[in-house]
């Protein structure tokens, strides 16, 4: 773990944490709209980003920032596609829980630096839980290093799940409803921090995006898990266009024993 990394860790899990009690402040009162794309966004959200936002350009005015909502300043920001250091940020990751009023949801800050994560921080804000990785450095729960957990699959195996609307489910996944038990607990970097724990034994998302990821995939890496695309493919270090492009990233996140099961079933039926 170098130095920068350690004191942007340190940032990274304030400002998480700064960002949940503003959220948990909220809980039960926000109020929500539709994006342009449909989903929800509250004016939590924006209050916890913007909380965020101002901490980094504060702090590291020549870093960029990738964000789920969208930016009232962007221009206060270094250009991802020049910058070498860039913070990915969830505010609110679990917004529908959130709006409905469902404890489930965290606020989620990555930073890559030339495309590699190297810090993660998760803070799920209803249990004041802090999960946070360094490159290098491992992955801890507050302070309790992290470990993957890397059975093999069994009818006790758990593994988060997308909650499924949309698109109708690939016969992979009924396929793993029938010998795991999948539990879904709507909000993606939970998902992946509970692998890095091992309270879940997987994960696997379809439609998901950098903001989702970027800290819960370093979690599982650190913890010694596998975080890759569904045909096996590492995603990162990747080119700052692919950082700025927004793409999708569907993703399996698991031990790698189980991580090798889980992927081979996936071949068998895709």
């Amino acid at each position: 773990m170098n130095d920068d990394a350690a004191d942007i860790l340190a940032y990274a899990a304030e400002w998480a944490r700064a960002g949940g009690w503003v959220a948990r402040r909220r809980f039960g009162s926000a109020t929500a709209s539709r994006k342009h794309d449909r989903t929800l966004v509250t004016d939590a959200d924006h209050a916890v980003q913007d909380l965020l936002l101002d901490a980094i350009v504060k702090r590291f005015p020549s870093h960029a920032v990738l964000t789920e909502e969208t930016m009232r300043r962007p221009d206060r920001h270094a250009a991802i596609e020049a910058a070498e250091w860039c913070w990915i940020i969830d505010p609110i990751d679990g917004t529908r829980n959130y709006w409905r009023g469902v404890p489930s949801f965290a606020v989620s800050v990555g930073v890559l630096r030339s495309g590699t994560p190297i810090v993660g921080a998760v803070y799920a804000v209803m249990t004041d839980q802090m999960f946070t990785a360094c490159a290098g450095g491992g992955a801890r729960c507050d302070e309790v290093q992290l470990q993957v957990a890397d059975g093999p699959p069994t009818h006790e195996t758990l593994i988060g799940s997308p909650s499924g609307h949309g698109a109708a489910m690939p016969a992979t996944i009924h396929e793993w409803l029938d010998r795991m038990t999948l539990r879904n607990l709507g909000a993606t970097a939970l998902h992946l921090a509970l692998v890095a724990a091992g309270a879940l034994d997987a994960a696997f998302c379809l439609e998901c995006r950098l903001w989702d990821v970027a800290a819960g995939a370093l979690l599982v890496l650190e913890a010694g898990g596998r975080f890759t695309d569904l045909n096996g493919r590492e995603y990162f270090p990747m080119s700052r266009s692919q950082t700025a492009a927004r793409n999708e990233m569907p993703f399996l996140a698991a031990g790698p024993n189980l991580h090798r099961h889980l992927l081979e079933s996936w071949r068998r039926r895709a």
